[in-house]
C-alpha cells in the first residue's frame, strides 16, 4: 500500500510540474500526463483522484476532454462530481454529451453537477432539457437547471426560449417564461402578450409577471388591450399591477397614465372600465385624477366604488379630501368605510396642507366614523401630526374605554415629538397616562419622555 502511495504521489508530482510547463508552452508530454490522469482516476483512490481532477481544468486539448468523459461514468459519485466541475472549468463543449448523460445519473449530487456543468457548456440545444428538468424537479436539482438556463450563452439560446414557449408544455412553459424574465428577454414581449391568454393559469399568472420585467412604455397600448381582454380576478390583478409597473418606467410621471386614459372614454362595458379605473390608481399619475373624481360621482354604483378603491391606495394624500366627501356622501356602506379608511391613509402621507387643515380633516373622520374599530384607525393616523392641537383631541378620549388604548398611545407618540416647544402641557397629558394606564410599555415610555423635560428644564434653569 506504502509503495502503491509513492507512486501515486511521484505521479502526482510530475502531473503538477506538467501544468506548471504548458503556462510557458514548455511542455511536449501532454500524453503521458493525460495517462497519469487516467491511472489515478481508475486507481479509486479518492484523495489521490481530487488532486489529479484539481488540475486537469489547466490541460489543454480537446483529446484530454476526451479521454477524461470515457472514465467519467467509472468513478465513485464523489469523484465524478469533482470532475464535472473541473470539466466545466475547462470550457470545452466536448464534454457536453458526457454531462448531459450524467444529468440522468442516479446519484443527485452528480445529476446536479452535471446541470451545472451545462450551463457552462452548453448553447442553444441545452434549453429544452434544462427546462424540462427544472419543471420535472425540486429542491437543489430544480434550482441547479434554472440556474444555468439562465446562465446559458450563444447567439440562438433566446431564441430556442421563446420558441419553446410557444409549443412546450405547461410547466415547462413556465419555466421557459421565467428564463426570459431572468436573462431580459425584451424581444419576447409578442409571445408573452399571446401565453397571457394561455388556457393554463400558471402559464398566464407568469407571462403577466414576466411582462413587468421585460415590457416597455412603447408596448402599454397593447398592454391595455390585452388587460381588457382577460376573464379571471388573479389574471386581472396581475395585469393591473403589470400595466403599471410598466407605466412607471416613463420618466415623466404626468404621462404615466397616457395609454389607460387614452382608452377609458371608448370603453362601454363597466367591469371593464372599473379595471381602467383600478389601473390609475396603482399609476398614481395626478392627469388621472379629474376622471377618477368624475367616476366618484357617476350614476353607476360598481363605478363609484373602483374610484374610491383607486384614490385610497394614491402615494400622494392629493385626493384625500375626495375620499373624505366620498365617505360623507356615500349610500353604500362598504364604500363610505372605505373612503373612510383611505382617507386616513392618504392623510399621513407628505402633503401641502397645513397641519391645522390636517387636524380639522381628522376630527371630520372620528366624527364619520362608524365605530370604535374605525374611530382607532383615525386615532392611529393623528397620532403621526406633530402638534399640540392633536394632543388635545387624543386627550380628550382617555375616558372613553373603547378607545382608551389608542388614545393613550398617540398621546405619548404624539409627545414624544413636541414635548421641546410645549413642555407643560406635555407633562400634564403624560402624568395623566402613568397615574391611570394599564399598560406597563406605555406608562415607562410616557415616564421616559417626562423625564426628557425635566432634564430640559434643568439644563435651562442652570
Amino acid at each position: 500500500m506504502k509503495i502503491k502511495r509513492t507512486i501515486c504521489y511521484s505521479s502526482v508530482f510530475f502531473l503538477g510540474l506538467y501544468c506548471f510547463t504548458i503556462c510557458f508552452g514548455a511542455s511536449e508530454q501532454p500524453d503521458e500526463a493525460v495517462g497519469i490522469v487516467l491511472d489515478i482516476l481508475k486507481s479509486g483512490d479518492q484523495e489521490m483522484q481530487a488532486v489529479a481532477i484539481a488540475m486537469v481544468k489547466d490541460m489543454p486539448g480537446t483529446e484530454v476532454t476526451k479521454a477524461l468523459v470515457k472514465e467519467l461514468p467509472n468513478l465513485s459519485a464523489a469523484s465524478q462530481v469533482q470532475l464535472l466541475s473541473a470539466l466545466s472549468d475547462r470550457g470545452d463543449s466536448a464534454a457536453l454529451p458526457a454531462v448531459i448523460t450524467a444529468v440522468k445519473a442516479r446519484d443527485e449530487s452528480v445529476r446536479i453537477a452535471a446541470l451545472k456543468a451545462v450551463g457552462q457548456l452548453g448553447d442553444a440545444s441545452s434549453v429544452d432539457l434544462l427546462a424540462r428538468t427544472a419543471a420535472a424537479t425540486g429542491g437543489a436539482e430544480q434550482k441547479a437547471a434554472r440556474e444555468s438556463l439562465y446562465r446559458l450563452r450563444g447567439p440562438k439560446v433566446d431564441e430556442a426560449i421563446l420558441a419553446g414557449i410557444t409549443k412546450g408544455e405547461s410547466k415547462t412553459k413556465v419555466e421557459l417564461i421565467k428564463s426570459a424574465g431572468e436573462r431580459n428577454i425584451s424581444a419576447g414581449v409578442n409571445t408573452l402578450l399571446t401565453t397571457a391568454k394561455d388556457s393554463d393559469r400558471k402559464v398566464r399568472i407568469e407571462s403577466l409577471k414576466v411582462l413587468k420585467v421585460v415590457a416597455v412604455p412603447e408596448q402599454l397600448p397593447a398592454m391595455v388591450e390585452l388587460l381588457l381582454n382577460l376573464q379571471s380576478s388573479s389574471d386581472l390583478n396581475e395585469a393591473r399591477k403589470m400595466i403599471a409597473s410598466v407605466a412607471h418606467k416613463i420618466e415623466d410621471k404626468n404621462r404615466q397614465a397616457e395609454a389607460v386614459l387614452a382608452v377609458l372614454p371608448s370603453v362601454k362595458d363597466v367591469k371593464k372600465q372599473c379595471s381602467l379605473l383600478s389601473v390609475l390608481g396603482k399609476i398614481g399619475d395626478s392627469s388621472a385624477l379629474p376622471r377618477l373624481r368624475e367616476a366618484l360621482g357617476s350614476n353607476n354604483i360598481d363605478s363609484r366604488g373602483a374610484a374610491i378603491r383607486a384614490l385610497a391606495e394614491w402615494p400622494t394624500s392629493e385626493p384625500a379630501a375626495d375620499l373624505m366627501k366620498a365617505a360623507e356622501n356615500s349610500e353604500n356602506k362598504v364604500y363610505r368605510i372605505l373612503a373612510l379608511r383611505g382617507s386616513v391613509q392618504l392623510l399621513g402621507l407628505d402633503n401641502k396642507r397645513s397641519t391645522e387643515e390636517t387636524i380639522e380633516m381628522y376630527k371630520k373622520a372620528m366624527t364619520l366614523a362608524p365605530d370604535a374599530g374605525e374611530k382607532k384607525r383615525v386615532l392611529s393616523g393623528l397620532a403621526n401630526t406633530k402638534s399640540l392641537k392633536a394632543l388635545q383631541i387624543v386627550t380628550g378620549y382617555f375616558k372613553d374605554k373603547a378607545l382608551l388604548k389608542e388614545a393613550e398611545s398617540a398621546a405619548v407618540k404624539i409627545a414624544g415629538s413636541i414635548y421641546e416647544s410645549f413642555p407643560q402641557q406635555t407633562r400634564d397629558a403624560l402624568e395623566k397616562i402613568v397615574q391611570t394606564t394599564n399598560n406597563e410599555v406605555l406608562r415607562k415610555q410616557a415616564q421616559e419622555v417626562i423625564n426628557k423635560i425635566d432634564t430640559s428644564s434643568k439644563q435651562v434653569e442652570e
